[in-house]
């Protein structure tokens, strides 16, 4: 993974223990002995510009921000992030911010950056390929 072990625990697409939220982050890292929680959830917005990309990263800190609020009274410092590649694949330049609170290396951020790219590109494709067709491209079973 090129997410640092030393963040603490790395959990995908889950519920937090201790906390009566139903919300699933995509990446949670937590840092028990230090009382760190990092919460990272990615969006794909239609419109690739900057406006649609700051309510995009609006709307996950709204989203969130009961969670990080319980956290926090359980004497945790939490930060939320949100990951956002437009829907053609417009990369937002606030990502680096999170690639670097995640401790991404340079060099795997440059290799990430383009892997989310041309996946999102990729899937914005094959959905509007089934649209128009009404046959899916990929499948991911």
């Amino acid at each position: 993974m090129c997410i640092p072990p030393s963040l603490g625990k790395i959990t995908l697409d889950s519920a937090i223990p201790g906390t009566d939220s139903r919300l699933r982050p995509d990446i949670v890292m937590t840092d028990a002995e230090k009382k760190k929680v990092l919460l990272v959830d990615i969006t794909v917005p239609f419109k690739n510009r900057s406006p649609a990309f700051h309510k995009a990263r609006a709307r996950k800190e709204s989203k969130y921000t009961p969670l990080a609020e319980n956290l926090r009274a359980q004497g945790y410092e939490v930060q939320v992030h949100a990951l956002i590649v437009g829907a053609l694949g417009s990369w937002d330049p606030c990502n680096e911010l999170v690639l670097r609170a995640c401790r991404v290396g340079r060099l795997y951020a440059r290799l990430m950056r383009q892997l989310m790219v041309s996946d999102t590109i990729r899937w914005s494709r094959d959905i509007y390929t089934e649209h128009i067709t009404g046959h899916r491209q990929y499948h991911t079973e």
